[in-house]
């Protein structure tokens, strides 16, 4: 039999400790969320777009290619990722359905709220980000909102360890216009015009977590966890 001249990846193992739902012991179960969204469907999302990626990394290492997080880098990964999020989230939820217009904003909207399932600019939703950026997160266009950011790590490390898709932090709160300041763009930039979040809206995010791993929290959040949270609530 002839051989395959297939191109073949660098021989590689998988990884050996895949994550493949929420640790139960770092959910807040106190977090607030809108439009009737719940932790556990937030959770079943989780659980389905790992199955997702772990599924697809299968497949392409199998086929002789790299990992997903190999072959997409920077934000394209994170809007991958993001998007599997979106899908799963509006699979999960009884409340909410995926904002199907290309672009459209916010991401997640309430179901029959709007006549279509498209919405270029409405009002009333989530928006979802993606991102493995400790804060300073960017968008689009300054604007009122629900955000849900989504902090993961993936691939090689800078102590060379090499971990699989892990979200390690879950955060959501309404940010409204002040919590962003916009950076635009200088002379002849082609650069897309962007906002960042202000500190107190990554504040307003931090307070209101729906997982945090140890760790990975930030300045006075670091030692906010699910089991003592009460604790932080004024």
């Amino acid at each position: 039999m002839a051989e395959s001249n297939r191109p073949q990846a660098k021989e590689r193992s998988l990884e050996t400790s895949r994550v493949t739902a929420l640790d139960p012991r770092y959910v807040n179960r106190q977090a607030v969320l809108p439009y009737g969204l719940t932790v556990n469907e937030v959770a079943s999302a989780v659980a389905e777009t790992y199955r997702l990626f772990h599924g697809l990394n299968d497949y392409l290492l199998q086929s002789g290619f790299r990992p997903l997080e190999e072959l997409l880098l920077g934000n394209s990964l994170s809007g991958i990722i993001s998007d599997f999020l979106v899908k799963n989230l509006a699979r999960t939820s009884t409340s909410l359905e995926a904002n199907l217009k290309v672009g459209g904003h916010p991401d997640l909207v309430p179901k029959g709220y709007y006549p279509s399932d498209g919405v270029l600019k409405g009002e009333e939703g989530i928006e979802v980000k993606c991102s493995i950026q400790r804060g300073g997160w960017q968008g689009h266009n300054p604007e009122d909102c629900w955000l849900m950011i989504f902090r993961y790590m993936v691939g090689e490390q800078k102590d060379k360890r090499r971990v699989s898709l892990t979200f390690i932090e879950i955060l959501c709160a309404a940010i409204t216009k002040s919590d962003w300041a916009s950076s635009g763009r200088s002379g002849a930039s082609r650069r897309t015009p962007t906002a960042s979040i202000t500190e107190s809206g990554v504040d307003k995010l931090r307070r209101n977590f729906l997982y945090r791993l140890p760790g990975v929290g930030i300045g006075k959040h670091r030692a906010i966890f699910a089991d003592n949270f009460g604790e932080f609530l004024e």
